[in-house]
């Protein structure tokens, strides 16, 4: 076999290796940015509370799909949200929590199924710090892939010459 058909042998494989890559890529990104499909959260919280006020912010995942769990892994809040508050206690208990900076949020990993048909309520318990108008998203997550909804909350200051909650 001459040099010339060994290099032109090489450069055919180099270039179907590149083509799958490019390909496989493609095919990953598709995949990762298709929403989550056949569930609906809903997000419950009080449109103003007082600093110093405690609240839940509840966020009910509802697993619509026919026979078919699905497998939350992370609920990630926005931080321009959680700005406003201490997070205190969190039903049921995440397995960690960190912060993301890709997208500014912070991340609670569940690993919890809900199975078809049926739904779960996330209780996160806030103490509301500053005023502000806080809102951000809030990532309910099936491995890489996830559904988004708002969350806000207006704080108010204590009002003057009245005792506090």
């Amino acid at each position: 076999m001459t040099t010339r058909k060994v290099l032109l042998i090489g450069l055919g494989a180099f270039a179907l290796m590149a083509v799958t890559a490019i390909v496989a890529i493609i095919l990953f990104i598709a995949h990762v940015s298709e929403d989550v499909k056949g569930v609906a959260i809903n997000i419950k919280s009080p449109t103003e509370v007082v600093v110093g006020e405690e609240f839940d912010l509840e966020i009910s995942v509802k697993n619509e799909r026919k026979g078919e769990a699905f497998e939350l892994s992370d609920i990630d809040i926005a931080e321009v949200y959680l700005d406003g508050f201490i997070v205190g206690f969190i039903k049921p208990t995440p397995k960690s929590n960190m912060h993301v900076p890709i997208d500014k949020s912070r991340s609670f990993s569940f690993d919890h199924d809900i199975p078809a048909d049926s739904s779960q309520t996330f209780v996160f318990k806030l103490r509301a710090e500053k005023e502000g108008i806080f809102r951000g998203d809030v990532d309910v997550c099936e491995g890489t892939r996830f559904i988004t909804n708002m969350a806000q909350t207006a704080v108010i200051a204590k009002p003057l010459g009245k005792p506090g909650k």
